[in-house]
């Protein structure tokens, strides 16, 4: 296929991340889908989170650590738990969320504080 210069192109990233020609079960959670295995058999172009090519988001990685770091530091103070009853509707605008939001209870971990700060900073005043 030849595409003009300067012609847009819109790649449905909704639609797929969720095509069953490059997914086995689309819809489902499965975190093993991104295992270091599988990732190596598939299309880079199958996942694309923060596009890709040329034009690839130049924040990628940090989005990627820095919601590794925040996670880490919520699930070891926090319980999170779904609540039964929700199921979630995803909604695609720039990102995609649930539609109302994600309703969760949230618990403190035994033994730890909701104050702590785990990374604070340890230099002395001078």
């Amino acid at each position: 296929m030849r595409i003009s210069t300067r012609t847009r192109i819109h790649i449905p990233v909704f639609a797929l991340h969720r095509n069953v020609r490059l997914w086995d079960n689309p819809t489902a959670f499965d975190p093993d889908r991104f295992a270091a295995d599988k990732v190596k058999t598939r299309s880079r172009y199958a996942y694309l989170p923060f596009g890709g090519g040329p034009r690839v988001c130049i924040g990628a990685s940090f989005a990627t650590i820095e919601a590794a770091v925040i996670l880490a530091v919520l699930v070891r103070a926090f319980r999170f738990q779904a609540i039964a009853a929700h199921k979630p509707k995803p909604v695609a605008r720039v990102t995609l969320r649930p539609a109302g939001g994600m309703p969760l209870l949230i618990a403190q971990r035994e033994g730890a504080s909701a104050t702590d700060r785990p990374f604070r900073d340890h230099r002395k005043a001078s």
